[in-house]
């Protein structure tokens, strides 16, 4: 008998994973780590290494589901041999490699459906960009947000208006599948199986 799937992943992502086994689609159980932990990533390294050798007695096969959010993930990956989608970081699972990196051409900041509601705390607590400071510091890197909308929630409208207005940045809706997210899951599941699972480090 098979062991069980767990997909260990970031709260980002937390919509379209519980999306993806609803529809049967991906199997096993789901957890998820607040995305926050992104802006502290020694603490979600932490974090992420205490989960991980709770689990780590080959009774099931992890899969990690996060990008390259804190500097040992490769480490942890070896450690414990799991599985970890292969992909940079969230948005890139959601768009693709291909058009991932004609976003960054474009000078693209993208934002994902769970942070475009929580984008005040992100650029005022996290980042410490002012209302005063942050249009500046936005021009100069990127040209215009962009919204990931995978159809699970409505645009919200209200929010990135707010969010364009404080960054002064405009904004547009990108239209994405979870098509290359499921790709990327089971490609990462069936890595995690051909190891054996997670056995104790």
């Amino acid at each position: 008998m098979n062991a069980e799937t767990v997909w260990l992943g970031c709260g980002v992502m937390q919509a379209e994973l519980e999306a993806l086994h609803r529809r049967g689609l991906i199997q096993g159980q789901l957890h998820f780590l607040d995305s926050l932990l992104h802006m502290d990533p020694p603490r979600l390294e932490a974090i992420l290494t205490a989960r991980l050798e709770k689990k780590s007695d080959r009774s099931h096969v992890l899969v990690l589901v996060y990008g390259d959010c804190c500097s040992h993930m490769l480490d942890m990956v070896r450690q414990f041999q799991v599985g970890r989608v292969q992909a940079i970081n969230c948005a890139q699972m959601l768009v693709g490699r291909d058009r991932y990196r004609q976003l960054m051409r474009e000078e693209a900041f993208l934002v994902l459906p769970e942070w475009a509601e929580r984008w005040e705390r992100i650029m005022q607590h996290e980042l410490g960009l002012t209302r005063s400071v942050a249009p500046q510091f936005m021009r100069e890197q990127r040209r215009a947000l962009v919204y990931l909308d995978t159809g699970l929630v409505p645009v919200p409208t209200q929010q990135m208006d707010a969010f364009s207005a404080y960054c002064g940045l405009p904004w547009r809706v990108e239209p994405v599948t979870l098509d290359a997210l499921l790709d990327l899951l089971l490609a990462a599941e069936a890595a995690a199986r051909s190891i054996g699972g997670a056995p104790t480090p």
